[in-house]
């Protein structure tokens, strides 16, 4: 593959980097981590620029050929595909670990409309989706905030982020995109490696499929957590799941809230 393979969940605690892990098992395939959504920043500031260089670049190109040094060269650019081009070539250098041949990375900041704004840069752009139960998402935060490391009103993006990130990968696009449910790829790790494979052109006997019996939480923590069950979380934390598109969306999964 030539362009990247995207892990992509609907925020924190979805289950987005137990996959990471399993595809980065596979020798020749690696998927690097999350980078607080910088990438898409990136890819904004090169569709900026490749927009100016067709607004004022032909005239300016045209100029140049006709005149050389001796024209007006103050908006003289290269042409939008060397642009295009050579930010493919960017984000190979960057993302492309030498000797693997499936490459990417993995975020829980960017929902379907970035993917397809992606490819048209990078053709070959796949995603892997993976959603969870928001009521387990949020007995995960909750763990998280009473640790005190996540604050209150981060809980409450969160969700809120959930449902939109959700909600764009129940459209249909140019992008492929291959979806898992939590609760669903855990329980057959090799039907999820056997579709991985599929999706992604990898062997599937390539997968360590041992990363599943091994539980990372943050930072290399393996201790287990003290979970309170979504019923035993505080009314207002419960509360954050009766919007009504975020039952709607979490429907469209066949979580049931």
């Amino acid at each position: 593959m030539s362009s990247p393979l995207l892990v992509l969940g609907p925020g924190q605690r979805s289950g987005s980097t137990l996959l990471q892990r399993l595809i980065s098992s596979h020798p020749e395939a690696f998927i690097w981590g999350e980078q607080e959504g910088h990438v898409q920043r990136i890819l904004e500031g090169v569709s900026r620029l490749v927009e100016h260089t067709e607004w004022v670049g032909d005239v300016a190109r045209e100029e140049f050929a006709e005149r050389g040094h001796q024209g007006f060269m103050a908006n003289l650019l290269p042409q939008p595909v060397v642009m295009s081009d050579a930010f493919g070539v960017f984000m190979a250098r960057i993302f492309r670990k030498p000797g693997t041949r499936v490459w990417g990375f993995k975020e829980v900041r960017y929902d379907q409309e970035f993917c397809v704004f992606l490819q048209k840069f990078l053709p070959g752009t796949r995603v892997v989706f993976v959603v969870r139960d928001p009521r387990d998402v949020l007995s995960s935060l909750d763990e998280w905030e009473r640790a005190g490391w996540w604050k209150p009103h981060r809980t409450l993006e969160a969700i809120e982020h959930w449902k939109r990130v959700a909600s764009s990968f129940l459209e249909t696009t140019s992008v492929p995109v291959l979806t898992f449910r939590y609760e669903d790829y855990i329980l057959d790790p090799e039907g999820t490696a056997q579709q991985l494979g599929e999706f992604a052109s990898l062997d599937p006997r390539g997968f360590d499929l041992s990363v599943f019996g091994v539980k990372v939480h943050n930072l290399g923590a393996t201790w287990e957590r003290e979970l309170r069950k979504f019923d035993e979380l505080p009314p207002g934390m419960r509360a954050l799941l009766e919007d009504e598109g975020l039952r709607t969306t979490a429907k469209a999964y066949d979580y049931r809230l």
